[in-house]
């Protein structure tokens, strides 16, 4: 059974994902406003299960990055799916208003 909670739709943005030392560069390829899919460009291992991450977001129409953190909830292949843990009102709203702009794009939305 699947659980989710408003819309999710495809995109492609550049995101960093970093733990203490540890930095990542990725593609954010699913957004919804409780949770993101990146694509980290290779297959992932045990070692890149952190328990949390610092996401630094770059959507494509805006200026200043969106900073979140988000705790693994699964990996496939090259992606792993994150739920958001801390994210300001303000960058949520910033979410939806690019989840909008895809939909009125014309990309799928789930």
């Amino acid at each position: 059974m699947e659980r989710r909670i408003g819309l999710r739709g495809r995109t492609d943005f550049s995101v960093t994902a970093s733990s203490g030392l540890w930095h990542s560069a990725a593609r954010g390829i699913e957004l919804s406003g409780s949770g993101i899919v990146l694509d980290r460009g290779r297959d992932l291992a045990i070692t890149d299960a952190h328990l949390l991450m610092r996401l630094t977001i770059t959507l494509p129409e805006r200026h200043r990055p969106i900073v979140a953190v988000a705790r693994p909830v699964r990996c496939y292949g090259r992606q792993q799916a994150l739920r958001f843990v801390t994210v300001s009102d303000v960058d949520r709203l910033c979410l939806a208003e690019h989840l909008d702009l895809v939909q009125r794009r014309g990309s799928v939305l789930h």
